[in-house]
């Protein structure tokens, strides 16, 4: 499966982390090999990436999660609603806080990325962690995702 560079938009500072439209096609393609039948719901449906200060997520996260403090990363699906094609959501990172918790978690801030991007993006494709046996099911997935990319199990 093909993403097209004009499907994935990236923007903001990413503070000197590496994220590009081939990098998050190759999440996307690491998923579609562990769960195929995800191909459905990401096929031809855009995705935005923005990353932001933490100062902003913390605004975000308090007015969409009602949690005052600032968070790494935050995905907002797709309503349904949209003027052409149907974008499957928009992620939003801070990339201080992936920094800051890679150096404290001693991973590699690309992999730590790496790893929270496959997390958002299940989260645009409808998956969650509220319950034990969805949040099971959803970190297999990342795991076996990061696992095709040579990327360590991040749990």
């Amino acid at each position: 499966m093909s993403f097209a560079k004009s499907q994935i938009f990236i923007s903001g500072n990413l503070e000197g982390l590496n994220c590009t439209e081939k990098s998050v096609s190759d999440l996307i393609k690491a998923l579609l090999q562990v769960k195929p039948d995800l191909k459905k719901i990401f096929k031809d449906r855009p995705v935005n990436l923005s990353f932001i200060s933490k100062k902003t997520i913390k605004e975000l996260n308090s007015e969409f999660l009602k949690k005052d403090k600032p968070t790494n990363v935050l995905s907002f699906p797709s309503t349904g609603l949209s003027f052409g094609d149907e974008i499957l959501g928009d992620i939003a990172i801070c990339p201080e806080i992936i920094k800051k918790e890679a150096a404290i978690q001693n991973k590699e801030e690309q992999d730590h990325l790496s790893h929270l991007i496959i997390h958002s993006l299940l989260h645009l494709a409808g998956y969650d962690h509220h319950e034990a046996d969805s949040a099971k099911q959803m970190e297999s997935l990342e795991v076996k995702a990061l696992k095709k990319l040579g990327i360590a199990n991040p749990y």
